[in-house]
């Protein structure tokens, strides 16, 4: 039996907020799933105009509610996460938190065009042509690219500011955070018909 030789404390902390991302996002994906699911139905309900134009069909308004809640919690436990993981000082705590604030709002710009993209993706549901799930799968391939890069563009960042140890331990902890919400994310929504 391999035993772990992470302190306790961060374990708990990390599944912990494991714990709060999957209540999140399964709270949001309820409410994303009854969205995509109920997308088709509601289009076969359209007037003729309507269906004629599906493009300009807007996902349900509570599936911003659901992803509005979901991004609070995730917000308030991920930074206790990232403080837990970095083990900064006071010196190192009031020069890293401001850039990584800055960062956090580079990132959620970034969360917000993924939102829109399955937002339009729940808009062609059971209507995806060639042409629009090459335009969708491309936008995700480079909402993807500016992720990866806006990370490596803050791990120089905090280098400046923070011994290069800490910043590979952020790197590590950002990345598995965001692949838990991928995970999520990709489990929840169906694939393309």
């Amino acid at each position: 039996m391999m035993r772990s030789t992470w302190p306790r404390a961060e374990q708990r902390y990390i599944l912990h907020f494991a714990f709060c991302i999957t209540a999140a996002l399964v709270v949001a994906a309820l409410g994303a799933g009854r969205a995509l699911a109920q997308q088709p139905a509601a289009s076969a309900q359209a007037p003729a105009a309507q269906q004629a134009a599906p493009s300009q069909q807007a996902a349900p308004a509570n599936l911003d509610d659901y992803m509005k809640l979901a991004r609070t919690g995730i917000q308030q436990d991920k930074s206790k996460i990232i403080g837990a993981a970095l083990e900064l000082d006071a010196t190192q705590s009031a020069a890293f938190w401001p850039v990584y604030k800055k960062y956090e709002a580079e990132l959620a710009t970034i969360g917000d065009q993924r939102y829109a993209g399955i937002k339009d993706y729940a808009a062609h549901y059971g209507s995806l042509t060639d042409a629009k799930a090459t335009e969708l799968t491309d936008k995700a391939l480079a909402l993807e690219e500016q992720r990866l890069a806006l990370v490596k563009r803050y791990a120089g960042e905090f280098r400046k500011i923070v011994p290069a140890v800490k910043v590979a331990r952020w790197v590590q902890t950002e990345m598995a955070l965001n692949k838990i919400v991928d995970l999520r994310l990709a489990a929840e929504v169906p694939l393309a018909k």
